[in-house]
């Protein structure tokens, strides 16, 4: 008998050996549920230990939405049955849900009847994890796609209304420019053509310019000159530049502007480009012979700026994205009653911002018109506030005193001849001696015969390295112990244009299209004909 038993109980052994070093958790089920046994792995993966565990339900580990799969499991398997890698949920002490696979048999005792259950867990949460991760992209491709529709329906929206915005006055430009080429207009017909030509050039200014502003701010390059501000200046300011438009439509634009409202600190021009995008907003959905007012008044320790129109109003769910980018009532380029990118909104929002102010709009609903209200702080220190000046975005022609450039040599170079027409003709007639060269080559060969007061270059032109040509520059001057001015001339307005520009060695930087007045006074300054 004891021959028979030997072998029986070190097989015994080693089983409990294997079941306890086991990387498996590997538990034991009376057929009521009860944990009977308990390995170690079955404490590292849920967190009990066997004095915890043994005794108890084998619910202690089961979720509550997996007790009914759990006593379905069971039951087949006290009825003989084995379950294979059958992949569920556990919940260990911490509360923590493990992926797990289980395979469970049935205990039998020597005469074959099922006695309870044995159950073989492996933890399978990192490679549900690897899994997960793989199918995701695909699970959120339809998404992703939708996704992508949507910002290319965007997109091409986006460019039909700029191509809209930028044709419209390109084609008052050009169809007046070639009738007045044709000489087909009378004298009175000449200036209105000159006037539309102004009039839809500085359009198509304020739209580049409106564009680069939302660039600056959403990069976080917009900065502010602040100093005490008169906001009734600013707000007379911007309704002269307004007044045109406002009674092309017969609209009245009405004011109540308190006298003493208080000094704001901020930028006069930002603060007028504000006040501006305003009035312009209210003008262009107001309809004819409607109205426009602008309150100014003092509330605490704030000044509030409200403009109000009895225009189109706003309906409800457009109220809360109207100061988005891009954003209007209706978007579609061909349908759209009024013109413009829907940026203006945008810029007010980030310029209120700017300052640490607020904006707010206002509306009954459609057909009732809007009310915007722009909410700065009051300085606490009040001081003498200078009168607005004059925003740089607003190019007007002849409206500030053209400076004598008798005497003064100036060098051009660029490489688009019109352009070299028009900048040449400016500072022709302002008196300066004007050698106009089409390459680097060309100016090169020039200059040191010619010797200029003031070097002007393009600083885009195609074929060319301009950045070179002023260190060749720069070499030539250090040869006779001088510097000559060097102004960029440029088609990109961007901070960092400028910066690189002056990086370089440029002692200043202008954005096409050039001012006439603008130009002058820059190329004075640069040869010290201005202090």
């Amino acid at each position: 008998m004891s021959d028979r038993t030997e072998p029986t109980k070190q097989a015994a052994a080693r089983l409990a050996a294997i079941v306890t070093s086991s990387d498996d958790a590997i538990i034991g089920l009376a057929p009521d549920g009860a944990i009977t046994s308990w390995n170690r792995a079955a404490e590292r993966l849920f967190g009990y230990t066997a004095g915890e565990a043994l005794g108890r339900p084998i619910g202690l580990i089961v979720p509550e939405d997996r007790r009914p799969q759990e006593d379905n499991v069971l039951g087949r398997v006290l009825r003989g049955e084995h379950v294979e890698h059958f992949e569920t949920v556990r919940v260990a002490k911490d509360g923590r849900r493990v992926d797990i696979s289980l395979t469970i048999s049935p205990v039998r005792d020597s005469r074959g009847h099922i006695i309870g259950a044995s159950k073989a867990a492996r933890d399978i949460s990192d490679r549900h994890t690897r899994e997960t991760a793989r199918s995701a992209p695909v699970a959120r491709e339809p998404e992703t796609r939708a996704d992508l529709e949507t910002i290319t329906r965007g997109h091409d929206e986006f460019l039909a209304v700029l191509s809209h915005e930028l044709r419209t006055p390109l084609n008052a430009i050009y169809g007046w420019a070639r009738m007045l080429q044709g000489g087909l207009l009378d004298a009175e017909t000449q200036q209105r053509a000159i006037e539309a030509i102004i009039r839809n050039a500085t359009a198509q200014v304020q739209l580049v310019e409106d564009m680069l502003d939302i660039s600056r701010i959403t990069t976080g390059n917009m900065r502010l000159d602040v100093r005490p501000v008169d906001l009734k200046s600013v707000i007379e300011a911007a309704l002269d530049t307004v007044r045109p438009a406002a009674n092309a439509k017969s609209i009245r634009l009405q004011t109540v502007l308190d006298p003493r409202p208080g000094i704001v600190m901020g930028e006069p021009d930002r603060l007028q480009q504000v006040v501006w995008n305003l009035l312009i907003n209210a003008v262009k959905f107001t309809p004819r012979f409607g109205r426009v007012q602008v309150h100014l008044r003092r509330v605490d320790t704030d000044a509030e700026i409200v403009v109000t129109d009895t225009g189109e109003g706003i309906s409800a769910d457009l109220l809360p994205f109207i100061f988005d980018r891009f954003r209007q009532g209706d978007s579609s380029a061909s349908t759209r009653p009024h013109s413009g990118l829907g940026i203006g909104l945008a810029l007010v929002r980030h310029l209120v911002d700017l300052h640490g102010g607020t904006v707010r709009a206002e509306s009954p609903g459609p057909g009732q018109g809007a009310t915007f209200t722009v909410t700065l702080p009051v300085a606490l220190v009040q001081a003498a506030a200078p009168p607005a000046e004059e925003r740089v975005g607003e190019r007007r022609a002849g409206s500030t005193e053209r400076t004598a450039l008798r005497g003064a040599r100036i060098m051009l170079v660029d490489d688009d001849a019109d352009g070299l027409e028009v900048v040449s003709a400016i500072l022709t007639g302002a008196g300066a001696d004007v050698k106009a060269c089409l390459t680097v080559s060309d100016a090169l060969e020039a200059f040191e015969a010619w010797r200029p007061d003031v070097l002007i270059s393009d600083i885009d032109m195609s074929a060319e390295d301009e950045f070179l040509f002023l260190q060749k520059i720069r070499e030539l001057d250090a040869a006779r112990d001088r510097r000559t001015p060097a102004l960029a001339l440029t088609g990109y307005g961007r901070a960092e244009d400028r910066l690189r520009a002056l990086a370089a060695g440029f002692n200043f930087h202008l954005a096409k299209p050039v001012d006439p007045a603008e130009l002058t006074l820059a190329v004075a300054n640069l040869s010290g004909r201005v202090g």
